[in-house]
This record gives structure tokens, sequence and C-alpha cells, in this order.
């Protein structure tokens, strides 16, 4: 479990300072030095602290995944990957209009932004797309997920695509990892897709001496 915890590299800090819990929520500081006021649970700590790393040429963003994602994407925009891939950014957000009130009333599938959608498309290519669209609204695997916490990724500046792509688990210290988690994140490796867990550590808030 080690090499899915720590590979492939975030460059983010796994340092999480001021754990408070507020209804039944774990929530720590976002900054990695424990500095500010600003809180949010794992998530959202791992997320904005992707989406504020800087490297020449690049946009950092990311976006949280519904656990029941593939079968929102096969029930809005159909089972047929090739063709979802081959939607631009503007036809994912014309069909995601008209299929909110749809989703809606089925009530647990959640689509991810169009932007997001367009970008895990890109990463993902219609092959291992279709294998994750299979997968997930088989029989097989019905009352299952695993899909992972976070997508994460960069868009070059240069050509407007997405350039490095991350699918993430955000676990508190001593969390566990479950074997549907497991098998996802094995599989989304085997599939070249760098998938991983990233686990918190929570460390002492330092307090400031007055002289």
């Amino acid at each position: 479990m080690h090499d899915i915890e720590k590979k492939p590299s975030l460059r983010i800090s796994p340092n999480v300072y001021g754990r408070i819990s507020v209804k039944n929520k774990v929530m720590y500081l976002i900054d990695p030095k424990g500095v500010g006021a600003k809180m949010g649970v794992p998530e959202r700590v791992v997320l904005t602290r992707w989406r504020q790393r800087q490297y020449p040429g690049h946009i950092f963003s990311g976006e949280k995944l519904s656990s029941t994602l593939w079968r929102a994407v096969a029930a809005a925009y159909g089972k047929n990957a090739l063709k979802i891939c081959s939607f631009s950014l503007e036809k994912m957000q014309q069909i995601k209009d008209e299929k909110s009130e749809f989703l809606k009333e089925m009530g647990y599938l959640k689509l991810p932004a169009a932007s997001t959608l367009h970008a895990l498309c890109f990463v993902c290519g219609p092959e291992r797309l279709q294998l994750l669209i299979d997968r997930h609204t088989s029989e097989e695997h019905a009352g299952k997920s695993g899909v992972p916490d976070l997508f994460l990724y960069s868009t070059s500046a240069i050509s407007g695509k997405p350039s490095i792509s991350r699918f993430v688990e955000v676990k508190k210290p001593g969390e566990a990892i479950s074997s549907v988690q497991k098998a996802e994140i094995a599989l989304l490796n085997e599939l070249g897709l760098h998938a991983r867990v990233i686990r918190l550590v929570e460390k002492p808030t330092v307090k400031m001496k007055i002289k």
C-alpha cells in the first residue's frame, strides 16, 4: 500500500494543523504551515493546495468527484465513450444543462463541471473511459463505487489541454482504505491514469512566543 499512498507525486504538503470537528466532519487549517483562519474538510484542503501550485506555463485545477461519477456520465451522455470524447466543452455543458432535471430527479447521480468532465475525457481517452463506464454500470459493480475523492489536473497555457493529472483518495490519519477503493486505485494505475492515496499528517499547532 505504500506505493499507492506515495506515488505519483503531488508536490503538496500532507501536513495539517488545527483539527476541529464540525457537525461530525473533521476540518483543518487549509494553509500548509497552519497560519490564517481558513479551514476545510480534508478533500478541500488537498484540492485548495493543488490549485495553489505554481509552475511556469501551467494552470492547476481540479474538483471533488461524486461516488456516482461514471454512472452519472452514462445516464447523461450515454455509454459510448468514443462519442462522449468527441464532444466539445460547449456540447458537454449543453447536455449537462438539458439533463439537470433528470439527474436531480434521480437524486444520487451527480456530474462534475463540464470543464472537469472535458478534462477527464481528454486524460482517459475513449478506450479507458469505456472500460470505466462499463465497469461502474455493470451488475457486478452495483452498490459499489471506489471512485477517488478528487481529480486534480493542470492545463498547459500553450495548448490549453491537460498536461498533468492525478486521481486522489484523501485519508485522515488512521482512516481505513476500503477494498473497493484499493481495487479502483489499482485499476486506474494499471491503465496508466496515475492514482494514489494521500494520507494527511496531523501536526501540533505552533504557539507564538510573546517577548
